[in-house]
């Protein structure tokens, strides 16, 4: 088999959220940030033929990338890249090695907040806070308006920017972030909070969404 390049974007997009990986059999993956603040679950292209520990998720992608996409041959213990001329055998992990995600799926309780997130406004206010060095970006539901704000909140004199993303009647809101745990790969994702919780961001256009916590006071 051969890995798609959607099937590569997500697993780069895994790898910068947690260094090791079990693969699952099948085309389900998961993924979870050592800190368990980040969890990923995708559908990708390919359909995984058994369960496959990598410990080094980034050094497995380097090899598929100097090999130019080679076949794989998954069994227990290895998998087999050949590119034509090379036949390399890259050795499973242990799956008690890699922070793994627990095998139940993460559910929201209740919705207390949802909007659409379009990925040029996403990227726009990223790219603003890393420039800037604002740790967090925050879901602001006030005076009739929702609102996204990148801030400092343990500083009320740092720098700020926020961008309106719609009407909300409810009481007054507000969900943070650490923008670092925003590691989501460009797209339009459908946002759900559950407040003091963790929200969901679901890829408007392929099955793949992320669970991120929000920060405490």
């Amino acid at each position: 088999m051969k890995l798609s390049e959607n099937t590569l974007a997500v697993l780069k997009n895994f790898a910068a959220i947690n260094s090791g990986v079990v693969l699952n059999s099948g085309k389900t993956q998961k993924t979870i940030s050592p800190e368990k603040s980040i969890l990923v679950e995708a559908t990708i292209d390919d359909d995984i033929p058994t369960q496959f520990g990598i410990y080094d998720l980034n050094q497995f992608l380097g090899n598929l990338t100097t090999l130019r996409n080679p076949e794989l041959t998954f069994n227990k213990d290895a998998v087999t890249l050949d590119d034509g001329e090379l036949s390399f055998d890259y050795r499973a992990c242990s799956a008690n090695l890699i922070i793994t995600p627990p095998e139940k799926e993460l559910v929201l309780k209740s919705v207390d907040v949802k909007f659409s997130l379009p990925n040029d406004t996403l990227q726009k206010l990223i790219k603003v806070a890393t420039m800037n060095s604002l740790p967090n970006l925050s879901v602001v539901g006030k005076n009739g308006q929702l609102l996204l704000k990148i801030h400092e909140r343990a500083n009320d004199t740092s720098n700020t920017g926020t961008i309106k993303i719609g009407e909300y009647a409810g009481q007054d809101f507000t969900a943070s972030f650490k923008t670092d745990n925003l590691k989501l790969l460009p797209n339009d994702y459908n946002v759900e909070i559950q407040k003091g919780a963790f929200a969901k961001f679901e890829n408007a256009s392929q099955s793949l969404k992320y669970f991120i916590a929000l920060e405490t006071k």
